[in-house]
């Protein structure tokens, strides 16, 4: 479900008093313009201090569930994830003050483009990175409503899987350094999963072909080695995964539904 993003001054008074107690009252801020899962999301610039991220939903809403795991799994996971520096409620909202990054908006897929070796460095990182025990959801939870049953061992796994390598949770400092952002919906499954699924994100967002896509993802050794029956479950389970969504009612899927499907029939 999309969240509508709320002006800092449109927030609730509370919920403005315990940022302001973090971060200093009248903190230089930018508000953030991508991603839409959160009503708050501004980077914040104190004098004294380190910037800080906050993300913020009220605890009623239907995704502050995602917002609290993103904040259990944080002091778990590899360096490329910005840290959690603090977690509050306020007003009946949730809010989580993370690590500042100052970077790019968003990673740019094209072939060619300077963005994709740093981020493939990530995904090779998080290949071999054990999944934390406080991580219990699986690849299987999310896409074997879309597979055959015999099909979920072949999406069993201990590593950390992020699991939405999409160009927007991707930030590039100058120098090259690559953060991941958003482990909201991170899981335990194979190391290749992620890179499974960036397939594709090079494919939609980088408007690669399925074949340049397919050589960004064999630099990943989990998924060089993977059981090419394994990625065709999981390729063509992410296909039927947005067919469902766009046959559904969801706007705005076309190219994501035909970037899907080239990327799932490289592997068939």
């Amino acid at each position: 479900m999309r969240v509508d993003r709320l002006p800092y001054e449109g927030l609730p008074r509370a919920v403005r008093r315990a940022v302001d107690a973090r971060v200093g009252e009248g903190c230089p801020r930018a508000d953030m313009r991508t991603g839409n899962s959160s009503a708050l999301a501004s980077l914040f610039f104190p004098p004294s201090a380190e910037k800080v991220f906050v993300k913020g939903l009220p605890l009623s809403h239907e995704r502050a569930e995602e917002l609290e795991a993103e904040a259990v799994v944080n002091p778990f996971l590899p360096p490329c994830a910005p840290r959690l520096r603090w977690r509050t409620e306020a007003g009946g909202w949730l809010l989580l003050g993370f690590q500042g990054v100052t970077a790019t908006p968003w990673a740019w897929f094209a072939d060619g483009s300077a963005h994709v070796e740093p981020v493939a460095a990530v995904l090779r990182e998080l290949s071999v990175t054990p999944a934390p025990e406080v991580v219990r959801g699986t690849p299987w939870d999310r896409w074997g409503a879309y597979c055959a049953p015999g099909d979920e061992a072949l999406l069993r796994g201990d590593r950390l899987v992020h699991s939405d390598p999409v160009a927007t949770n991707f930030l590039l400092e100058e120098g090259g350094r690559a953060w991941l952002t958003d482990w909201a919906w991170a899981m335990r499954g194979p190391g290749w999963i992620d890179t499974a699924v960036w397939g594709m994100r090079l494919v939609l967002d980088g408007k690669q072909s399925p074949e340049q896509a397919a050589r960004w993802a064999a630099s990943v050794p989990a998924f060089a080695r993977a059981p090419r029956a394994a990625v065709r479950v999981l390729t063509e389970a992410e296909a039927r995964s947005w067919e469902d969504w766009r046959d559904h009612g969801t706007p705005g899927l076309d190219e994501t539904v035909t970037a899907a499907r080239a990327w799932a029939a490289v592997w068939a």
